[in-house]
């Protein structure tokens, strides 16, 4: 073995030096191609690998009798997928009278005996899919989708996303409602889950070919302008899950979701622009109006026209713009026209020089932009009031004028400047050294100048400068559209939206009248026991739209940025039992419970620095307007569960 490696190497090297002597240091000259040898045979591909699917609508059509749909289909690579063999495709069209009616639901599987239609590969990912449908010609419009792939990826190619019919001469432009309306109660849709508990039907969106996500649309494809006994596919319109009326079993009609929301602490039920699109253009339908008005058709509902016989054809006759029918549905623009007479701004809120009275100096402006003398308002036109308060560990202190509210202005005066107007605020909390005051003007707009009802909010304060907030109250205005006419209206409103609520469902708010001893009245507690918590449940409330118990809850409904629980105020949250008898709860601990009920979660705040019962007592007394009123001011307590439940955890936890 030793001579053998000897041998090899002297080889080696000799040939080398015979290389280097011969060579004069330039390359020789090209010599002639050789022939090609023979090539090898093509490696295999390697399988290609397939965990999820996306796929596009390249082009669809009608034809006579048929609907005829090109997509492509690739995998999470962006590769090509070749080996499709099912596909689900549901279209519906438009009838005689232009509503979305006849609808399919057609499942194309290659090999299946059952199956209708065709299927054809034509290359790179693409594949064309004809299936019939009858009474459709080249000239019908329509909506539709195709979700390529299986339930299961065991079975084949994995199912898509549901992928909308794209704009074409053939589609039917039905959308009044603009998506980000439905986003902005319901949450994200492409956060829900197949569960269909959790988020009423919200996994069954739809994508366009961006892979943007798609609702109103998607909803139609079955749920169309036509209930199932009148030729259409789903016993529920989607007319009749936006107004709140719904088919039971009965073939009647039960209120059911938005209606929930039609209440005084609500929505506006006939602001039509909370959920439809500003811009448009309502044509009177007896399918549509059936909706909110059940008994339209029954000739013995004391109508002074007889509506039983009547169809869609008819509405317009007497429905239209000019008969005077439209005043009902008007998209609430006597209303949108009083919150916009007035616009107040809140120049500065501070004690008078006696420290005796707290100041808060205004201006006003009408909807022209021009200077407002609201001494001079009429009150049968408008009734602002300036109101004021203490703040304490980051909460208002109450009483004021009474046991449970803000000090409130006895007049307005000009000011010291130009244009500028200052209430006084007597009753409320004497002055404490390096105090905090929050203020503002409320009240009510008349839309009729007469003073009665329908009214829209003033609401202007410096709340924003002065509390800290985890959320944005002008969400609440996507659902209570009313800034809760009937209850706090002249509070609640467009300019602040549910921050305004927090000048009297403070944490020191513990009027007895208005408490019940296991739910505080403290603006966070409340909030979540409203919505989502055990008062929810007890009273039988209307679920929020992407709530179910024990499911994660779309927090950023309300809440922006991160929950931090260190930053948390540390007033404690008071609960009355009587004037003379107080008991608080800590922060955290009064929000948490809301939901988390049990007692093993109120041992585990207990064990954090939570407490359920603190024993508070009168530190003094207060005059408000008609009466003496005790004042409590207990000692902030901190808890530590931020160590452990950090914003990540929270997020993680509570799906924001």
């Amino acid at each position: 073995m030793s001579l053998t490696r000897k041998t090899v190497l002297a080889t080696m090297l000799g040939a080398m030096f015979t290389l280097g002597a011969c060579s004069d240091g330039k390359d020789g000259a090209q010599g002639p191609q050789g022939p090609e040898g023979p090539q090898g045979p093509e490696a295999p591909k390697p399988p290609l690998v397939i965990t999820s699917a996306q796929a596009q609508v390249l082009e669809w059509t009608y034809g006579d009798g048929t609907v005829n749909v090109t997509f492509a289909i690739q995998n999470q690579d962006g590769e090509n997928i070749e080996t499709l063999d099912r596909v689900q495709l549901m279209s519906t069209v438009t009838d005689e009278n232009g509503m979305l009616a006849d609808t399919i639901d057609v499942t194309y599987q290659a090999g299946s005996d059952s199956s209708v239609g065709s299927l054809e590969h034509t290359g790179d990912g693409v594949y064309s899919l004809v299936v019939p449908q009858d009474g459709v010609t080249a000239d019908s419009t329509g909506i539709g989708y195709v979700r390529p792939g299986w339930r299961s990826a065991n079975d084949g190619v994995p199912r898509t996303k549901r992928i909308m019919f794209s704009d074409s001469d053939n589609l039917a432009m039905v959308q009044t409602t603009d998506d980000a309306k439905c986003v902005a109660c319901h949450g994200e849709f492409d956060a829900a889950s197949g569960n269909a508990t959790w988020g009423w039907h919200q996994h069954h969106h739809a994508l366009d070919n961006d892979q943007n996500v798609v609702v109103v649309e998607a909803c139609l494809v079955c749920h169309t302008d036509v209930q199932k006994e009148n030729g259409g596919w789903a016993n529920n319109t989607m007319a009749m899950f936006g107004h709140g009326k719904k088919f039971d079993a009965d073939n009647g009609m039960v209120s059911s979701g938005h209606t929930a929301l039609w209440s005084n602490y609500s929505m506006d039920m006939k602001r039509c622009s909370t959920c439809h699109m500003d811009d448009v253009v309502f044509t009177a339908t007896i399918n549509g109006c059936a909706t909110c008005h059940t008994n339209l058709q029954d000739p013995n509902n004391g109508l002074g026209v007889d509506h039983s016989g009547f169809t869609d054809a008819n509405c317009t006759s007497c429905h239209n713009a000019d008969g005077g029918f439209y005043y009902d549905h008007n998209n609430g623009k006597a209303r949108d026209e009083a919150l916009n007479r007035y616009s107040f701004d809140v120049l500065s809120v501070a004690r008078s020089d006696d420290k005796a009275n707290i100041l808060v100096t205004v201006k006003a402006m009408d909807a022209d932009g021009n200077a407002v003398d609201v001494t001079a308002i009429d009150p049968m036109d408008a009734t602002p009031r300036g109101w004021a308060t203490v703040m304490k560990n980051g909460e208002a202190m109450l009483p004021g004028r009474d046991a449970g509210h803000v000090a409130r202005s006895t007049g307005v005066a000009a000011g010291s400047e130009a244009d500028t107007y200052v209430y006084t605020i007597e009753h409320a909390l004497p002055y404490m050294d390096g105090e905090v005051l929050l203020g503002g003007v409320d009240g009510r707009i008349f839309h009729n100048k007469d003073g009665a009802s329908p009214r829209a909010p003033i609401t202007v304060s410096n709340v924003k400068d002065v509390r800290r907030t985890s959320s944005d109250g002008l969400k609440c205005l996507n659902c209570h559209t009313e800034g809760l006419d009937g209850h706090g209206s002249q509070r609640g409103g467009f300019d602040l939206g549910g921050d305004a609520c927090v000048q009297c469902h403070s944490a020191y708010n513990w009027e007895h009248d208005k408490q019940d001893k296991d739910h505080p009245m403290a603006w966070g507690p409340f909030v979540h026991n409203m919505h989502f918590g055990a008062y929810n449940e007890e009273r039988d409330l209307g679920k929020m739209p992407t709530v179910d118990r024990n499911k994660k809850v779309e927090c950023v409904a309300c809440h922006t940025g991160d929950i931090d629980l260190a930053n948390v105020a540390p007033a404690l949250v008071l609960n009355g039992m009587d004037k003379n008898n107080v008991y608080g709860i800590t922060p955290i601990a009064a929000n948490c419970a809301t939901c988390h009920t049990g007692a093993a979660a109120k041992a585990h705040m207990e064990n954090n620095g939570g407490d359920f019962n603190v024993a508070v007592t009168p530190a003094g007394t207060h005059m408000g307007e008609s009466d003496s009123f005790n004042v409590f001011d207990p000692e902030p307590v901190v808890e530590s569960c931020s160590v452990c439940h950090s914003p990540a955890k929270m997020a993680e936890y509570h799906s924001y």
